[in-house]
């Protein structure tokens, strides 16, 4: 079922005439200066005619189309400096970012956050059934969290450079001459059909909260950032949802990404294939782990049970 957001309500009261009384106001005012003009001054007549005019038109303008908050807007954007480089104050107060710590960004407001990049999935290719599933799991998602989240979508440019390197590999184990001029061709034919057509790439993060002046101290608000985080973790698992939490050096890659288009190329704006691949990696780790530890265990128990 589809839900219609409403637009951003404002209430205004109306005094007189259906005007608000900073209507009345802008009006009154301008409309005073021109009947002043017009009929208390000894100018001509069409001078008089067009000062009254562009004073009217002054007083419609802040009335009924906001002038007075548009041009606040620039005389502001003027004075606050267009231009800031990555280590200047003005940039770090735009910003709002007190420092990156533990993996999580700390805000000047006293909020911290923690950043989960998703891993996408092909909703329109599922099944009916598929679909309604996912629908119910996310939707399950939402309903159980106690704290709100906030849903990031970049669109970046599309890099295949990590993705074709591991394929590179592969085909040099072939130790084919065939198979590496063709796969020198396909690499070629995907880089050029990148830059000819400017693919890009669309990148989705949750970025999950939590004030530190709720806690006593920072510690305890930061381990319950990390909670918080796992919980999003679980049940974005439930919904075929892969993720990830950034580290503290990917977390300010990606601020400064958001300035002049810089990207870290070290850090992982991965391919979505890619993104798998190591995802998969660290599943296989993680089992590797869980048995070794298993086996260790239960050689301890047994030593423990023989000796007495």
């Amino acid at each position: 079922m589809a839900y219609e957001i409403p637009k951003e309500l404002k209430y205004e009261e109306k005094i007189l005439f259906g005007l608000s009384l900073p209507q009345l106001f802008w009006l009154g005012l301008f409309t005073g200066i021109a009947a002043v003009i017009f009929f208390k001054t000894a100018l001509l007549f069409e001078l008089k005619v067009g000062l009254s005019l562009v004073l009217i038109s002054l007083g419609v303008s802040f009335a009924f189309f906001n002038l007075f908050e548009k041009l606040k807007a620039i005389v502001s954007f003027k004075l606050s400096g267009t231009k800031a480089g990555y280590f200047d104050e003005k940039a770090r107060r735009f910003v709002g970012v007190s420092r990156v710590e533990r993996d999580a960004i700390i805000l000047d407001d006293g909020k911290a956050c923690a950043v989960l990049q998703i891993m996408p999935i092909s909703f329109s290719m599922l099944s009916a059934m598929e679909q309604k599933a996912v629908i119910s799991a996310f939707r399950d998602f939402l309903n159980a969290l106690s704290f709100p989240i906030q849903i990031v979508v970049r669109t970046v440019n599309l890099s295949l450079n990590e993705y074709l390197a591991d394929l590179e590999l592969e085909v040099e184990k072939r130790k084919s001459k065939k198979l590496r001029e063709q796969f020198q061709a396909f690499k070629r034919f995907v880089q050029d059909f990148i830059e000819e057509n400017a693919v890009r790439n669309r990148l989705f993060y949750i970025v999950v909260p939590c004030s530190i002046k709720a806690f006593k101290d920072e510690e305890t608000a930061l381990n319950q950032l990390d909670i918080r985080a796992e919980l999003c973790m679980r049940k974005l698992k439930r919904c075929n949802l892969l993720s990830r939490r950034l580290n503290s050096e990917e977390l300010i890659s990606l601020l400064a990404s958001f300035f002049n288009g810089f990207i870290e190329s070290a850090n992982n704006y991965l391919f979505p294939l890619t993104m798998l691949e190591r995802f998969e990696e660290e599943q296989k780790v993680e089992a590797n782990y869980r048995d070794a530890l298993g086996r260790t265990i239960s050689v301890t128990l047994g030593g423990a049970s023989i000796e007495e």
